[in-house]
């Protein structure tokens, strides 16, 4: 079978594989607490705000599709990374040149998410625009926690680490 063009599978090596899990979790927790504080603020009455069902569903709009935005371009990033990484490996493009290449698409994505968390009246904007920063938190937590570390080569790997 034939794949369309434009239209193409990537599988993931291990290493990206548990970076997606993990950034994927995080950014799932981070959605729950910012939603969570969201309501409490609106609950309490905090900066004048009184708590009424669009106010609370302008927060949950917020928060979760402004997560799904940002998983959305990390899995973009990641997918563009190992096709580079694939095509490196078999003589092709360097590795940075296809990396780059998607992402002015990736950032233009998330500015029109941007634009959209403005301008709907029904999305809460400091809770659309929140979510844009979970997948580099998820990555930090990630460090500390000990289940991600960047700093060290793979004993045994593929070849090219010295």
């Amino acid at each position: 079978m034939r794949h369309q063009r434009g239209v193409e599978s990537v599988r993931f090596d291990s290493d990206i594989k548990g970076l997606l899990k993990g950034v994927g979790i995080g950014c799932s927790i981070l959605c729950a607490v910012e939603m969570a504080a969201g309501i409490v603020i609106y609950a309490a009455g905090f900066f004048h705000l009184k708590a009424d069902p669009v106010s609370i569903i302008g927060v949950i709009l917020g928060s979760v599709l402004g997560t799904a935005v940002a998983v959305a371009v990390f899995w973009w990033m990641a997918a563009s990374l190992q096709k580079s990484l694939d095509e490196a490996a078999s003589g092709g493009k360097a590795v940075k040149k296809g990396v780059q290449a998607g992402y002015n698409k990736r950032l233009l994505a998330q500015a029109a998410w941007v634009a959209v968390a403005v301008f709907v009246p029904y999305i809460n904007t400091v809770c659309g625009l929140i979510p844009l920063l979970f997948p580099k938190l998820a990555i930090y937590g990630l460090q500390i926690t000990g289940k991600l570390n960047l700093t060290q080569p793979k004993s045994g790997g593929k070849g090219g680490e010295t």
